[in-house]
């Protein structure tokens, strides 16, 4: 008989789990792309995050040039503060493979704020001919300790992806989620969140295109 409600009680909290589970997936699926603008070619959207404040970040914009062409400016450290706004320094820290490595990159803040800075993995994660996908997760690590006066920010998600649409054309989606952590509001960290994607998306179709016509 004990083993019996044992059985019975285990079976209903695993029903409610279940049922619990379901009813997340749903109200996820409820979360849609919320368009915020579209300009010099950049449409951005935001998507609100269950269980945070701070908001999920996609931009979108077709590039006149080959997607082969686009990853390896991507890949190019050197090249990287050309387009990517606020970017200081970046520094490649360990290569593990042609598809993966370590980097760092060090953002300067107007004052007040501090500088925030990030170590992350930077892989690919998908390559074939019509799509390249990389990703970029952060990671602690040795080769890049903490600095006084910079905060540690976290990225939640960073996601490139290139699309060929062929005729030398090719869409560049930037997906974008993070935390710069340190005493900003949350409103003010969504709206540079809002703004950094289309600023790097149009900045890097001005100088890829620029640089494959020279």
């Amino acid at each position: 008989m004990i083993v019996r409600i044992v059985t019975m009680v285990a079976l209903m909290i695993m029903s409610e789990l279940c049922i619990a589970s379901i009813e997340n997936i749903s109200e996820d699926k409820k979360i849609l792309w919320q368009k915020i603008t579209e300009e010099n070619g950049v449409v951005v959207y935001i998507q609100e995050i269950k269980g945070s404040d701070i908001v999920r970040v996609k931009a979108q914009i077709v590039i006149d040039v080959e997607m082969e062409k686009i990853q390896s400016f991507l890949d190019d450290l050197m090249y990287r503060k050309k387009w990517v706004p606020y970017l200081s320094e970046v520094r490649l820290l360990r290569e593990y493979s042609a598809t993966e490595r370590l980097e760092y990159s060090h953002f300067s803040a107007p004052w007040p704020a501090s500088d925030r800075d990030f170590v992350y993995r930077q892989k690919l994660i998908h390559k074939d001919d019509k799509k390249i996908v990389f990703v970029l997760n952060v990671e602690e690590s040795d080769l890049m300790p903490e600095q006084n006066g910079i905060v540690r920010a976290d990225m939640i998600e960073s996601r490139y992806t290139l699309t060929s649409l062929g005729n030398r054309q090719t869409k560049a989606e930037l997906i974008f989620h993070a935390d710069p952590k340190g005493w900003l509001p949350d409103w003010i960290i969504n709206k540079i969140q809002e703004v950094l994607p289309y600023k790097m998306l149009r900045n890097l179709k001005f100088h890829v295109e620029k640089t494959n016509k020279d």
